[in-house]
């Protein structure tokens, strides 16, 4: 049985066996993938253990609800990233708002340098890129114990594309308020990545 959407509309409107085979086939090549995204905003695997099937058993009560013709990964990945956030919500409350001060995603920007450096070719230049790779992730690790939750939303913008209404849909805020949150994330960013920038701009190794 293919994980397609048509393959999931059935499974959910037959219920018993078959949807319980689906969720364990989706466990099973997907479910990697789900742990190591929560272990990284959790920084616990056994937290990430219990968030991946708290989201699971979710999807296995709301599957009525999907209806297709989209993704059902999209769908199942959604429940997991609200059920995370919900999780790191109650670990830190949410702070004021701030204005956007137009400065990158901190991993677009090391993905930006990272085309940078990727220009130059022999030791120096892999010396190079392993320094900035270390500092960077340094202080992203900094930045995350201090703010998870705009940490992981940053991390998704730029890992997986995220647009202002895929967050607004994911944060279940307005679009004023989602794009003033994204704001806040980059700006609380902005200190903890001072030293990467730096490091960067200096040209990594060179007078």
């Amino acid at each position: 049985m293919p994980l397609s959407a048509s393959a999931f509309i059935r499974a959910c409107r037959e219920g018993g066996q078959l949807i319980e085979n689906w969720l364990r086939r989706y466990d099973r090549e997907h479910g990697a993938a789900l742990y190591r995204d929560a272990a990284v905003a959790l920084r616990s695997w056994q937290a990430a253990e219990d968030v991946v099937q708290e989201s699971l058993i979710k999807v296995w009560q709301r599957c009525a609800t999907f209806r297709g013709p989209g993704d059902p990964h999209a769908w199942v990945r959604q429940i997991v990233r609200n059920t995370l956030l919900d999780r790191l919500r109650v670990r830190r409350p949410e702070t004021s708002l701030q204005a956007d001060d137009g400065d990158l995603v901190p991993e677009a920007a090391a993905a930006v340098a990272a085309l940078s450096l990727a220009s130059d070719t022999g030791p120096e230049a892999e010396i190079k890129a392993r320094q900035s790779e270390q500092t960077f992730r340094q202080c992203f690790a900094q930045f995350h114990a201090a703010h998870p939750q705009h940490a992981t939303v940053l991390r998704w913008v730029a890992e997986d594309g995220l647009d202002n209404v895929e967050v607004e849909q994911l944060l279940g805020r307005t679009p004023g308020a989602t794009r003033e949150f994204l704001s806040q994330c980059r700006k609380k960013a902005k200190p903890f990545f001072a030293p990467w920038y730096a490091l960067v701009k200096s040209g990594v190794g060179h007078d």
